[in-house]
């Protein structure tokens, strides 16, 4: 993203909500796209949607890096990226909700790996809300559709206990 003030390029700023000019000073507040994903700019890594074939954008939700594409929301994040981020949005989110029950047929789709191009691993998520994502082992990134990120984040989630 170029300034609109003066056209130099900008970058992320502290917190990844905004953009900083460092020639100008100017700041530029990102506004959120559908379900909080701040999209930045068109991925300079080649990064293609699995399921749209078009260019995935550097994006941000609660403050964690991680690529969504403009047209059917999916997202891609890394492995590392994913649990502090359902975490996160946990938190913020009071709403909950039983999820329908996934289609199997889903579990037999083909998804290759933005990055790699192989086939993913295509499973239930095991953390609840029977979410269907796809794993890449050898790029350490997750694969969500639209909607999956939030149907995890909204199930009833209990924490566990140990008792000795």
């Amino acid at each position: 993203m170029n300034c609109p003030s003066c056209g130099a390029p900008m970058r992320l700023a502290t917190g990844d909500a905004s953009m900083r000019c460092d020639y100008c000073k100017t700041v530029v507040m990102l506004p959120a796209g559908d379900a909080g994903v701040t999209f930045l700019d068109e991925s300079t890594q080649g990064l293609n949607c699995p399921d749209c074939a078009i260019p995935l954008w550097n994006s941000t939700l609660g403050g964690i890096k991680l690529w969504a594409c403009k047209r059917c929301k999916g997202m891609l994040i890394s492995m590392s990226a994913l649990e502090p981020l359902i975490e996160h949005l946990r938190d913020k989110c009071k709403d909950s909700e039983i999820p329908s029950a996934p289609d199997p047929a889903d579990l037999r789709r083909l998804v290759d790996c933005p990055k790699c191009h192989r086939h993913t691993d295509v499973h239930f998520y095991m953390g609840g809300g029977g979410a269907i994502i796809a794993t890449c082992e050898n790029c350490e990134l997750n694969w969500l559709d639209g909607g999956m990120l939030m149907r995890i984040v909204r199930t009833p989630h209990e924490e566990s206990s140990l008792e000795f």
